[in-house]
């Protein structure tokens, strides 16, 4: 006489084991590619802030403080805005809508809120905590507000990147994605992560201000 076999289905306890490794697993992966993500989405600031330093220094003379004055023109869908003044003093170019509207005197580029329609319409800048330019620049009297300094023949600029990349909005407490890049070598001093020392940055190499992905 034969025996049949009786099949064996999982026990309660190895299925709550099951789900418990992959709640484990889960809460390691899914923080560590948000982080993916939004460091993948710096590499737009990285870009155009040194297209901006590129476009500012083949310039002979000093340029006006437009900020299209070098053909300096990020893509459309930018989730940062740039400034060559904190407070977009000249005006801003509007990126809410189909069609792009500019100004003559616009020192800033706003982020395209026609794609990203919760975002603000520029974030406020997050300055370097402290900087320390070369001779020239100290001169020229660059220092932690954005600008053109200096003399026709004789100048230096410092310019700004600000946004979001982790999807929490400044609104609501959170802190912008903030960069900067000059003309000038410099020891600068984030504001987040906070260091003990000022950290030694090359002319021409964007500078992480505010770390937004790790940060807030």
């Amino acid at each position: 006489m034969t025996q049949t076999r009786r099949n064996r289905g999982f026990t309660l306890i190895e299925l709550m084991i099951v789900v418990a490794i992959i709640g484990i697993l889960a809460a390691i992966a899914i923080p560590n590619f948000i982080r993916f993500q939004a460091r993948a989405r710096q590499s737009e600031v990285h870009t155009n802030l040194k297209s901006l330093f590129t476009g500012l220094r083949t310039q002979q003379r000093m340029p006006p403080p437009a900020i299209r004055a070098t053909s300096f023109a990020p893509e459309r869908g930018n989730r940062y805005s740039y400034h060559i003044d904190d407070a977009c003093a000249g005006g801003f170019e509007d990126r809410s809508g189909v069609n792009t509207q500019q100004h003559n005197t616009d020192t800033c580029i706003c982020v395209d809120t026609f794609k990203f329609l919760s975002f603000p319409t520029t974030f406020p800048v997050e300055a370097l905590g402290s900087a320390a330019w070369n001779t020239k620049c100290t001169t020229d009297g660059l220092a932690t507000q954005s600008g053109i300094k200096g003399s026709q023949d004789d100048w230096c600029f410092l310019a700004y990147g600000e946004g979001d990349v982790d999807n929490t909005l400044p609104a609501i407490g959170d802190h912008s994605d903030s960069w900067s890049i000059s003309s000038s070598d410099g020891q600068l001093m984030a504001g987040c992560p906070v260091t003990t020392a000022a950290e030694n940055v090359a002319a021409g190499e964007p500078f992480n201000i505010w770390n937004d992905v790790n940060c807030d």
